[in-house]
């Protein structure tokens, strides 16, 4: 990393704000940056960024984001927006002298998290300086890899979900029914398609299918 062979290290956090009608960008520093064509408007000490934890390998954590210095007329309006759900990236830059991200021998600008916001909170204080409310939103993220991890996906087997997708196919008509039937494994096959337990339980089935010896699935009614 070039930046890191200065004598005094600079650098600041950039926030991206991605919401399904709007983006914002932000970072800690004193005055806008501009990186990429991308304008992130200066917050100073009014964004602060808990620490991102720092693994060998890929793990999910929680990162908060704070917003401070937030007007209380402007509450309805955070209130209203889309904030949960929304992606939410963070980059690192190195500043040279001019507070501007370093681009020479290359942009010492790196990515340092990506993942959603899944919760947020307001709190309120009365400032006596200013004699007025000031308002603090902390964000709580979550990062791609636990909302991966959280994510439920596939497909039923039964044969209404099973047809919306694959109408011609019937392979799974009969899961409804295999599902109700107790096989004894290792016990000698019944004849007459009529299984039975060793236990209380007796599961009748009279056109139902069995398990042979042999492993294979013949049908009660002797096809």
């Amino acid at each position: 990393m070039n930046a890191l062979q200065s004598t005094s290290i600079k650098y600041a956090e950039f926030v991206k704000l991605t919401m399904p009608d709007e983006v914002h960008t932000f970072c800690n520093a004193a005055s806008p940056i501009t990186v990429g064509g991308t304008t992130f408007q200066g917050m100073g000490s009014f964004l602060g960024i808990s620490e991102i934890q720092r693994d060998i390998k890929a793990s999910s954590f929680d990162l908060r984001i704070m917003l401070t210095g937030i007007d209380s007329n402007n509450i309805a309006l955070i209130l209203d927006s889309d904030l949960k759900g929304s992606t939410i990236e963070i980059w690192r830059g190195f500043l040279d002298d001019n507070n501007q991200i370093i681009t020479s021998p290359t942009l010492q600008f790196f990515k340092r998290y990506q993942g959603i916001i899944n919760n947020f909170a307001i709190n309120e204080d009365f400032n006596e300086s200013l004699r007025m409310r000031i308002a603090t939103v902390v964000a709580l993220c979550s990062s791609m890899r636990l909302v991966l991890q959280n994510r439920t996906s596939g497909m039923k087997t039964n044969s209404t979900q099973w047809q919306t997708f694959y109408p011609s196919d019937t392979s799974m008509n009969r899961v409804a029914v295999i599902a109700s039937l107790y096989f004894d494994f290792g016990k000698p096959p019944v004849s007459g398609g009529q299984t039975t337990s060793t236990s209380d339980t007796t599961t009748t089935g009279t056109d139902e299918s069995v398990f042979s010896e042999t492993g294979n699935f013949n049908g009660g009614n002797g096809n």
